[in-house]
Parts: structure tokens; sequence; C-alpha cells
């Protein structure tokens, strides 16, 4: 005996790694205070029904017109079990857009959300990476929380990797592709009088900037808000070589 059982869902999450950028595979605990979410086969974590839009889980040609799209919040707690990415809270406004021919916008029913998951001190760094540890304080040494660290190219401008300070002021930001060597900029090239017999030019290290930004003050907190406001909010900043493979340690107090 076959049995159809037909569920609207309300949108979907999908975690990704802040340092690689590819789907977090293995299963995190994910919560909401005020939806149900469960997790597929394919590693989405899916919104399945929220109090405030019970009229769109029984609704399956045409949406409710009410509540008005992206007019209900959810706040959303995302934790790992093996502590090898750090908690994040994130927001979700729902309804989302239901139009077929609108599945490509980012704020579509069918477009899942990318969630961004920072590594936390305890995460495994690959061989050929470069990494800065960070220790983060205030006055008298006190451990400061929900700091972004932002690496920046110093020679292009070009956002390399961040991380954020835990509840005990420690971070790890993981810089993939540095390059093992690269040719120096020496400023002659094209010279037809250049001795053809002089080799070239090769650097193994990268000249980048460390920012420090505090904007949160609760922990866990939404690292997409202290990138998005991370200029305005930067308190240090710190110049840095980095090598491939190689880490570096950094202490940095705020006062």
């Amino acid at each position: 005996m076959r049995e159809r059982i037909d569920q609207r869902v309300l949108g979907a999450l999908r975690l990704v790694d802040r340092v690689s950028q590819v789907p977090v595979r293995r299963a995190m605990k994910v919560s909401a205070t005020n939806a149900s979410m469960v997790r597929n086969a394919s590693g989405l974590y899916v919104i399945t029904g929220a109090p405030a839009l019970a009229s769109h889980s029984r609704e399956f040609q045409q949406p409710p017109t009410t509540p008005a799209p992206g007019s209900v919040t959810l706040s959303i707690t995302v934790e790992d079990p093996q502590v090898r990415y750090l908690p994040r809270l994130l927001r979700l406004d729902l309804p989302r857009d239901a139009a077929p021919a609108n599945a490509g916008n980012p704020d579509s029913l069918f477009h899942p959300l990318a969630v961004l998951m920072y590594p936390a001190s305890t995460a495994s760094v690959a061989t050929n990476w470069s990494s800065i540890r960070v220790s983060v304080t205030s006055t008298g040494g006190a451990a400061v929380a929900g700091c972004l660290l932002r690496v920046v190219d110093e020679a292009e401008g070009k956002v390399l990797a961040s991380g954020l300070s835990d509840e005990r002021g420690e971070a790890l930001v993981i810089v993939p592709g540095v390059p093992i060597t690269k040719f120096a900029d020496d400023g002659d090239e094209g010279d037809e009088d250049d001795d053809d017999d002089t080799p070239p030019v090769m650097i193994t290290t990268l000249p980048v900037r460390l920012e420090v930004s505090a904007g949160a003050t609760s922990w866990p907190l939404d690292p997409d808000l202290l990138e998005q406001n991370h200029a305005a909010n930067i308190k240090k900043s710190k110049l840095l070589t980095l090598k491939t493979g190689r880490m570096e340690t950094v202490a940095i107090n705020l006062t």
C-alpha cells in the first residue's frame, strides 16, 4: 500500500567551510526557537515549518500573500559537536520568493542560503596552508571574544581570509592559496637592455595586513554582521609576512 505525503518547505541552509568554500558534509546541530528544521539526504538543513507561517505550510499551488515576503525573521543557531567550527548565529528572513522564475535570486525559496562556518582554534590546518594564531585581549589581559580578524593582501588590497576570536580570545585564521614562489616586480619588465642571463627574482613570502574589528556584544554571534560592518569597527591592524605552510603567532591588545 502506497502512501503519498506532500509537504511545503519554507527554505533551506547550506553550511559552507569559510576556508575552502566547500559544503560541510557532516552533521551539525542547527536549531531555531521559532521554526522546525530537518537535515535532508543532500546535507541541506530544511525549514519545514514556523508558527508565523502556518498558512504557507498548507498551500501548494499559490503561496499566501501575507505575511509579506521577508517580514518574518528567524534566528538560527549552528553548533559543531566536534568543535572544529565555531558556533554562530544567523538571521533568515521569511517567506522567501516562491516564484519559479526567480529561482536564481539569492532570496529565492529554491536557492539554499549559504552559511559560512568559521574555523575554531582546534581546527586542522593542511600542510600547504598558511595560518595565523591570534590572541585578542583588552585591559588587564582580559580575553576579547567576537572580534573579526581579516587578512588583506597588502599589495593588492584583496581580502584573503578571515576568522573570529572565541570566548577565550583565541582565533585561528587559515589562509589557503599563498603561492610557494612568485616573480618579484622589479619594474624593469620589457627593458631591451636587460641581461638575459640574469635569473628572475623570486620571492617566497607574501606581505599582508591583519585587521581586527570589534562589534559583537554577545556569544555566539552573527559573523555576517561583523563582515558587513568591519571597516567601521577596525580597532587594530598589523603588518605580517606569510609563507606557505608556516604559522604566525600574534598577540593583539585592543587598549
